[in-house]
């Protein structure tokens, strides 16, 4: 038994309630639905319904495959089978075969994120004619490290990569959206930088708060220093981690010093680090749902975002004195 007709008119119509603009080009869907047609038969080449979901990972990377049969480097996907149910049921079966994970957590609401009309090339080997494919994706999350399985007969390689990979450009900034990322082509002014803080004690431990595990902000669910992004009254850098540090917790009158600047997919972020040997249960946390000093050993037993513990062990590795020779 194949995808009802009916499930796939309501995820097209509840779609459409979000993104109306795009009813024109899913009119020819949806009439084809309303006459009764089986739109997931993949031999049906007047256009067939397939799956893809984007996978992200802790880091906020987006697993990418190298797709054999067209040859590009595309999020895992293919056509529905008899077996499926829902569409999303159809999704998470074939990022299963092709790459091994089944843990996922469906981001949006568990609702497409894009529903795309693409052209498929001609295959006269497979006595295929030129077709459209109307691709339903979905945004996943997965935690932890996950062990990749390739299906080798249709898989050439996968990479963790950022999300601006993503090759196609609608897909990229509606990912980036959902990841809480500044979207591509903003005003200079509106957002043109973050900050991550590393404020360090006397045992050298790091003061992180656990963000909110929430869709729509960087890197939910996981431990990170403090920080954020600029607004148009800060001056510079400095000026944002200082806001940042008032804004979060309440600290005021810490010396911030500049250590370095990372590229995070296309947006600068500016290292900072700082002292204070307080007690964490006397700050006000106005973000996330805790906060405590942390040991760099606790890092690799925590849910962190892999750049960010990068980062901070950067930090560490740049204060921490070290015997001659170094200085």
């Amino acid at each position: 038994m194949a995808i009802s007709g009916p499930h796939i008119h309501d995820t097209v119509i509840a779609y459409l309630q979000r993104r109306p603009a795009e009813l024109e080009v899913l009119q020819p869907l949806l009439d084809r639905l309303a006459g009764g047609v089986d739109v997931t038969d993949r031999s049906d080449f007047a256009g067939h319904v397939t799956t893809s979901g984007v996978v992200v990972n802790d880091a906020d990377e987006v697993l990418l495959i190298h797709h054999k049969a067209s040859g590009r480097r595309i999020q895992p996907g293919g056509h529905c089978e008899l077996s499926d149910r829902t569409l999303i049921a159809a999704v998470r079966r074939e990022i299963a075969e092709e790459t091994g994970i089944t843990a996922l957590e469906p981001l949006c609401g568990g609702e497409p994120v894009q529903i795309d009309v693409h052209s498929i090339g001609a295959r006269p080997d497979r006595g295929e004619p030129a077709h459209h494919h109307i691709d339903v994706r979905y945004v996943f999350r997965t935690r932890g490290t996950p062990t990749l399985t390739l299906q080798l007969e249709e898989v050439a390689g996968a990479e963790w990569c950022g999300p601006s990979q993503l090759g196609d450009p609608v897909l990229r900034a509606r990912v980036l959206d959902v990841l809480g990322r500044p979207r591509e082509n903003r005003p200079v002014e509106e957002d043109p930088y973050g900050t991550l803080v590393v404020i360090t004690n006397r045992a050298g431990e790091v003061l992180m708060h656990l963000r909110d595990d929430k869709e729509g902000i960087w890197a939910p669910g996981t431990w990170a220093p403090l920080g954020g992004g600029a607004e148009p009254a800060d001056a510079d850098p400095h000026a944002t981690g200082v806001r940042e540090l008032q804004e979060e917790v309440g600290l005021t009158g810490i010396e911030l010093t500049p250590m370095f600047r990372v590229d995070s997919d296309g947006y600068p972020v500016y290292v900072m680090h700082g002292r204070w040997d307080g007690d964490p249960a006397t700050l006000v946390l106005s973000e996330g749902t805790d906060l405590a000093f942390l040991a760099s050993t606790d890092f690799d037993r925590l849910p962190m975002n892999a750049s960010v513990k990068q980062d901070t062990r950067r930090v560490l590795d740049l204060i921490i004195p070290k015997p001659a020779p170094h200085r």
